[in-house]
């Protein structure tokens, strides 16, 4: 049999390299975001740049209207790939959170039940408590599955509705 203490220095460690696991998913998305916040701000500094000479340039009415359009359907495009490249990045993190999450979840499953095994092999009439606590890690499982699932649904939903915004933000923006 196992040593209690043993046991709740191996359950501490793994809690700690789960803690430190996603510390990390979560500091490398936001080192993403940050990233891509910066190099937004300097594309978005060269393209005023741009449209500034460009509209010093411009001398025929017509001319500034169209240079409208065209400022406004850039504008349009490179909100939608920002968009874009938020949900991504924010998506690869939620689904490197997730994984860690389950496994750890599995992991606690397991542990406890070799736990419950080893406890019960000992104490009379302990079989009834011991399937007690497989049962109910059975449902949590089952029920941590159906959450993984939905959750995976709602982020399929997700990326639909901001693939068709986008699409959407293009076609609007091409019938100007």
């Amino acid at each position: 049999m196992a040593n209690p203490t043993d046991t709740l220095a191996a359950w501490q460690k793994a809690a700690l390299d789960a803690t430190i696991a996603c510390t990390q998913a979560t500091l490398a998305g936001a080192e993403q975001l940050f990233k891509l916040n910066l190099e937004t701000a300097r594309k978005a500094l060269e393209q005023q740049t741009q449209t500034a000479r460009e509209l010093l340039s411009v001398s025929d009415p017509q001319q500034l209207v169209e240079m409208r359009a065209k400022i406004a359907q850039q504008g349009m495009q490179q909100s939608a790939a920002y968009a874009n490249s938020i949900y991504e990045i924010v998506s690869q993190t939620q689904t490197h959170l997730s994984k860690l999450a389950e496994d750890q979840f599995s992991r606690l499953n397991q542990n406890i039940a070799k736990g419950a095994e080893s406890m019960g092999a000992n104490a009379p009439g302990s079989e009834v408590a011991t399937a007690a606590l497989k049962s109910s890690m059975a449902a949590s499982t089952a029920l941590l599955d159906g959450l993984n699932r939905a959750a995976k649904q709602f982020q399929e939903l997700s990326e639909a509705s901001i693939k068709a915004a986008t699409a959407g933000m293009f076609n609007v923006g091409g019938k100007k």
